[in-house]
């Protein structure tokens, strides 16, 4: 329940770090008492006919509305007050200690007053009260109030030894004046000390359980301020990884262009070409820790991505054996797939790119650790709702500590990882990603004899794998005789890489990194095609962008007057496609595919 906020059904705010003890329980036993105002107006409710009942026989009927006026002037005061105390109620910590304290200090004054009046008119009611058949009756009504004073009272000490006090006081003393027997007033006397006494015990109670409730919520607050800290920073580490990894993914992709350009100069070079081979093998090998890294930190904060679909597992198992054929074959390694095991119906489910990542990483594991021999995936039907994708290797095997190792991160076994580089990360981000898709990952091994790492995915018999993709048509009907291409590209680098792909296709290439000079070219020499690489388009939503577009387009075509002249544009996007087709040119998306390439040149 908040106690700074007129909402009841919120938590209060704890109070500041170092605040003492009679703060705490002050401010809280003004909430608390703040709390028992509606149960205070039921209080008076059930009090009310009896007490007006009573003050019509006891009572000239003056002074019955005299009362009345009394309780009218004190519920709008008291309304008044509650009100102005509860906008002065702070939904959140006030971090200044003395602010605090002034706003604790005025709801005080302000419950205190409120509580006065209805003390001191219970005062005037009591000794207002004359001799007569019903005075007896009326002043234990009024004793039942000053009880209720007292109880509503006891969660503020300083009201408690204040305004209960002078609400017994009243119908004490006039009872003792009325009743010179005594016959009424000691049982009262002993009634109201009994009523106290409880207060007091009461408000010693509450004192206790202010004192835990406002621990419980610094605590509570503490530990919400460590999680909110913990996850900034998980944030911050994601964030500078992939900033890292972007940067230095550009930058080795940079070196890896560069190194692939280079190479195709060194086909008659065999030892140059080797030290080039090498170089893009530690490039692959430096980007692959960088994803691992990456997605391992981004796995550990909770914040990768999985989509949960139908896969079908024997399309991934054929993909991954075509893909590691060669390294199998050049570590002179059997590689096998057995898929009997795989069901006839139903599909397991899981986020592709993820399931490829693992099994691609056990894959590489065995087949980089086992110096003999064979590996194996295979695939089983597990009763529980599982299907397994086991990879078995030959390799060295592992004891248990060594296996219990291998799957924590940033660990390596040196005994079978010795001359091999790595961040020790792949067991362990595959163990996240399995548990992300409500999968498992698991190892059996035994010393020089092998290992036997497998994938378990929930398999749903009612799923139907995703229909293969079509295999990609050849045109058969295409020239086979080379075509004369004028290039456009305004960065060299990529205009040599799709010249060295145009001239291996057995074309010939003019190439031009502006406009302005490829309509020099294209006018000294014939042109069969023109491809342009210069990224995105000016805006041809523009009308006089695409009016100067479809000018030049013009003039490019009239230098090829006896031909009809294919143009075609790569676009980073698909944005500018209808309205360059529109044009007369054909778009093709990047990144580029060469069987694309060949159809749209064909």
């Amino acid at each position: 329940m908040n106690a700074f906020n007129p909402n009841l059904s919120r938590t209060p705010a704890p109070l500041p770090r170092g605040a003492s003890r009679d703060s705490v329980v002050l401010d809280y036993g003004l909430i608390a008492q703040w709390r028992l105002a509606p149960y205070a107006l039921g209080f008076f409710g059930m009090g009310l006919p009896l007490f007006l009942w009573t003050t019509q026989v006891a009572l000239p009927v003056w002074l019955t509305g005299l009362f009345m006026l009394l309780f009218i002037i004190n519920w709008t005061v008291f309304m008044i007050m509650k009100g102005q105390t509860a906008r002065r109620m702070t939904p959140v910590p006030v971090p200044d200690a003395a602010i605090r304290r002034a706003l604790i200090r005025e709801r005080l004054w302000r419950q205190w007053l409120a509580g006065g009046l209805w003390t001191l008119t219970l005062l005037a009611i009591s000794l207002s009260i004359g001799a007569g058949p019903h005075t007896a009756t009326l002043l234990l009504l009024c004793a039942g109030a000053a009880v209720g004073i007292i109880f509503f009272s006891a969660p503020v000490l300083l009201f408690l030894l204040t305004l209960g006090p002078l609400a017994a006081a009243g119908p004490v003393f006039a009872l003792y004046h009325l009743d010179s027997s005594g016959t009424l007033a000691q049982p009262m006397i002993g009634g109201m000390a009994l009523a106290l006494a409880m207060a007091f015990i009461l408000n010693r109670h509450m004192q206790e359980h202010y004192l835990l409730e406002n621990a419980q919520l610094d605590a509570a607050l503490e530990r919400e301020a460590i999680r909110a800290d913990t996850e900034a920073l998980n944030e911050a580490r994601v964030a500078l990884m992939e900033t890292l990894s972007r940067e230095v993914q550009s930058g080795l992709k940079g070196v890896e262009q560069n190194l692939l350009q280079g190479l195709t100069h060194l086909t008659r070079a065999p030892a140059p070409r080797q030290y080039v081979d090498a170089a893009l093998a530690e490039i692959t090998h430096l980007q692959t820790i960088l994803v691992t890294t990456l997605d391992n930190d981004t796995a550990a904060a909770g914040q990768i991505e999985i989509d949960l679909q139908p896969l079908d597992i024997e399309l991934l198992a054929e993909r991954l054996m075509a893909q590691f054929a060669d390294l199998a074959r050049t570590r002179g390694l059997a590689i096998t797939c057995n898929m009997q095991g795989l069901p006839t119906e139903g599909a397991v489910r899981g986020d592709e790119h993820r399931v490829e990542q693992i099994l691609a990483h056990l894959l590489s594991n065995a087949l980089l650790y086992t110096q003999q021999g064979r590996v194996e995936l295979k695939l089983l039907h597990l009763p529980e709702g599982y299907l397994r994708i086991e990879v078995v290797d030959s390799g060295p095997g592992l004891s248990e500590d060594e296996l219990a190792l291998a799957f924590a991160p940033h660990s390596r076994i040196l005994r079978t990882s010795s001359g091999h580089s790595g961040a020790g990360l792949g067991l362990s981000l595959s163990r996240s990603l399995s548990e992300l898709m409500g999968g498992r990952t698991g190892a059996e091994s035994t010393l020089d004899v092998g290992s036997k790492f497998w994938l378990d995915l929930p398999f749903d018999r009612h799923a139907k794998a995703p229909p293969r993709p079509a295999e990609p048509e050849v045109d058969e009907t295409a020239p086979d005789h080379s075509l004369r291409i004028l290039l456009i590209a305004n960065d060299s680098l990529r205009a040599a890489q799709l010249r060295d792909v145009l001239e291996h296709q057995g074309h010939k290439c003019l190439t031009s990194t502006t406009r302005e000079r490829a309509l020099t070219l294209a006018r000294k020499a014939p042109v069969d095609a023109c491809l342009i690489s210069t990224g995105p388009f000016e805006a041809l939503e523009d009308a006089a962008n695409r009016e100067k577009l479809a000018a030049w387009l013009e003039s490019l075509r009239a230098t090829q007057a006896d031909a009809h002249l294919n143009i075609i544009a790569l676009l980073p996007d698909g944005l500018q496609a209808e309205a360059l087709s529109e044009l007369g040119v054909r778009a093709l998306l990047m990144p580029l595919n060469r069987e694309a390439l060949v159809r749209a040149l064909a």
